[in-house]
C-alpha cells in the first residue's frame, strides 16, 4: 500500500468511527436502486410538456414543443417526441412522474445546488457527507461487495464512505493480479487502534475485490444498449446485476443539459440518448427477471426559467419533472401540473421536496421505513 493509499485509508477509516446509525431493514441487498444525475439542469417545461395551457407556448414562442409533437399523457400534460420508449414505459405503468420537484430558497449554482440534492440539504443548509453514505452504514457493510459506484460524473453522493466504487474501479479489479491474495487477513493485528482499523478496511478491500473479481469472470452475458455516453455506464450496471454482485445502488451520467443557447436540438438529442438508454437498460433487466427488484430515479440540480430566453434557449430555473421508473411502482403523475399562471420571478414554485422523492425510493422500494428522509414523507405508495 502506497503513500497515498494509506492517506486515504486513514480518512475512510476515521469516517467510518465517526457514522451515524439509523434503522434500516438489512433485506435491501437484493434489490437496487440507479440513479440517473442529468448534469447541467435538465430543461422541465420541455421535458414533460403543458400543452393545454396557452400560457406555455407564449412563454416560449420559439422553443415550445408543437402539440401534435407531443406524446400525450393525458388531455393536459406530455412528453417531449424524444422520449417514446420512456412513454411505453409509463403506459405499461411502470413510470411514476413526480412534478414540481425542488427544494426551500433553491440556490442557481450548477456546482452548490447539486450538492445540496447529493449531501440532503436545501438552501438553508447542507450536509456534510453524502444522504446515501449515512442511510446505507445502517445496512452493515458486510451484506455488499461494495455499497455503492458512481460510472461517470463525480462521486459526491458518496463522499465520506467507505468501500465505494468509481467508474475505473471494475477495469483495476479485473486487471489486478493481486486479487487472490489473502496476506491481510493473516497479518498480526496492531496494538494501534486507528492502524487496525486501517488493516481491518483493507482486509475487507482485498475481500471485496476477490469477490467481485471472481463474480464478473464466470459471467458472459453482455448487453446491446444505446447511448454513447449514458449507454456504457448503463452497459456496466447491467453486467454488475448479471453478475448477482452485490451494489444497492449505482449513479449513472449524462449531460450537459445547460442549454442557454439554441436549446432544441441539443435538448432533443439529450433526451433521446435518456430514452434509448433507459429503454434497453429496461428490457436487458426484463430479461434478466430482475426488473421489479430495480428502481430507476432521474435527478439534477434544478429545472430552467419558464420563459426562453434571447438566445432560443433557457436560463437557471427552479422546480422540474424526475422520472421513477420501476417494476414495483405504480405509475401516473404526481405533483399535478407546473403553475405558469403563478411564477416567482420568472420561475416556477416547487411543491414537491426533492428528499420525498428519495424519501419515498428508501421507504417503497428499499423498503427502509424509517430513513433520514422520513421527516418529508408527502408521496404515499
Amino acid at each position: 500500500m502506497d503513500r497515498r493509499e494509506f492517506c486515504f485509508n486513514t480518512v475512510i477509516a476515521s469516517a467510518a468511527l465517526l457514522s451515524t446509525k439509523l434503522y434500516a431493514n438489512p433485506s435491501v441487498a437484493d434489490r437496487y436502486i440507479i440513479l440517473v444525475e442529468l448534469n447541467g439542469a435538465n430543461d422541465g417545461l420541455n421535458t414533460v410538456v403543458p400543452f393545454k395551457n396557452d400560457r406555455y407556448y407564449s412563454l416560449r414562442p420559439e422553443i415550445g414543443i408543437p402539440k401534435d409533437d407531443i406524446l400525450a399523457l393525458d388531455d393536459d400534460q406530455g412528453l417531449h417526441p424524444s422520449l417514446r420508449g420512456i412513454r411505453s414505459l409509463y403506459e405499461s405503468g411502470d413510470l411514476r412522474i413526480f412534478q414540481n420537484v425542488g427544494y426551500p430558497e433553491q440556490i442557481q449554482s450548477h456546482f452548490r445546488s447539486i450538492e445540496i440534492w447529493e449531501r440532503g440539504g436545501d438552501g438553508r443548509g447542507n450536509g456534510r457527507e453524502g444522504w446515501l453514505v449515512r442511510q446505507l452504514s445502517v445496512l452493515g457493510s458486510d451484506n455488499f461487495d461494495a455499497p455503492g459506484i458512481y460510472l461517470g460524473g463525480t462521486g459526491n453522493i458518496f463522499a465520506g464512505g467507505e468501500h465505494y466504487l468509481g467508474p475505473h474501479s471494475i477495469g483495476k479489479i479485473l486487471s489486478s493480479t493481486e486479487h487472490g491474495s489473502s496476506e491481510g487477513e493473516v497479518a498480526s493485528v496492531p496494538k494501534n487502534s486507528l492502524l487496525s482499523s486501517i488493516q481491518k478496511s483493507q482486509t475487507s478491500h482485498n475481500r471485496r475485490v476477490r469477490s467481485i473479481s471472481s463474480k464478473l469472470r464466470a459471467n458472459n452475458s453482455s448487453f446491446s444498449i444505446r447511448g454513447r455516453q449514458l449507454g456504457s455506464q448503463l452497459r456496466t450496471v447491467c453486467s454488475l446485476i448479471s453478475a448477482e454482485i452485490q451494489i444497492p445502488v449505482f449513479k449513472v451520467t449524462l449531460g450537459s443539459f445547460d442549454t442557454h443557447v439554441n436549446q432544441r436540438n441539443q435538448h432533443r438529442d439529450l433526451l433521446r440518448e435518456l430514452d434509448e438508454a433507459l429503454s434497453d437498460t429496461v428490457t436487458a433487466l426484463k430479461r434478466m427477471g430482475v426488473w421489479e427488484k430495480i428502481a430507476i430515479v432521474t435527478y439534477s440540480e434544478f429545472g430552467r426559467r419558464a420563459a426562453e430566453n434571447g438566445s432560443r434557449g433557457t436560463d437557471h430555473g427552479t422546480a422540474a419533472p424526475h422520472f421513477f421508473l420501476s417494476g414495483n411502482v405504480d405509475g401516473g403523475i404526481h405533483g399535478g401540473i407546473p403553475d405558469l399562471e403563478r411564477l416567482h420571478k420568472g420561475d416556477l414554485i416547487f411543491k414537491t421536496d426533492y428528499r420525498a422523492v428519495f424519501e419515498f425510493a428508501l421507504r417503497h422500494h428499499l423498503k427502509i421505513d424509517k430513513n433520514i428522509f422520513s421527516d418529508f414523507r408527502t408521496i404515499t405508495s
